[in-house]
């Protein structure tokens, strides 16, 4: 046996319209997807789309242990409050990605004794970048690359946000006069 039940109401429902734009973003990593849009941000009639890279501030870390060598290389990414921005109109609406800039903090152990705890931003590095690239992109990655005769070696990118424009470099720390050495890499298939 089947029961069926149907209900009418005279009772009449207004819709209501909401615009929503999305913006999504794929990184190598990560896929974010944003929404920021109101009707008070506007300039002269146009919408403004606002969008964070990362959304919100974060720390990652990366740590190699070579047990071999007595050593613990970590490597602190953490996001600060300044960004450089990209601006761009599509069909009169304004997007400002702000891409956060980040430091890397570098902390060397060895015999369990700390010999290395710095923190290097990209301003540490305009010898390579110059001060002008240097307020348009922001400090992408820091890694851990090798260790050959007690010399580590460290691989950085800073690089503009949305584009091929970046800065690669080498960074070697000598363990036995501990010294960095700074060196671009440049790429010789280009």
């Amino acid at each position: 046996m089947s029961i069926i039940f149907f209900s009418c109401s005279e009772q009449k429902k207004e819709k209501e319209k909401i615009e929503k734009q999305t913006a999504s973003v794929e990184t190598s990593n990560e896929r974010i997807d944003t929404l920021t849009i109101s009707k008070s941000q506007n300039l002269k009639d146009k919408s403004i789309i606002e969008r964070f890279f990362p959304v919100e501030n974060k720390t990652i870390k990366f740590d190699t242990i070579l047990s071999a060598l007595n050593l613990e290389i970590s490597i602190q990414s953490a996001t600060l409050d300044s960004y450089v921005t990209n601006e761009f109109e599509i069909e009169g609406v304004i997007h400002v990605d702000k891409y956060r800039d980040s430091e890397k903090h570098l902390i060397i152990k060895r015999y369990n004794e700390v010999v290395i705890d710095t923190v290097f931003k990209k301003n540490d590095f305009t010898e390579l970048t110059g001060e002008d690239f240097s307020k348009i992109a922001n400090f992408h990655g820091y890694w851990f690359n090798k260790i050959e005769n007690d010399t580590i070696e460290l691989f950085g990118v800073i690089s503009k946000p949305e584009t091929d424009w970046s800065v690669a470099f080498y960074h070697f720390l000598n363990l036995k006069s501990m010294t960095f050495e700074l060196r671009e890499h440049i790429d010789e298939e280009i």
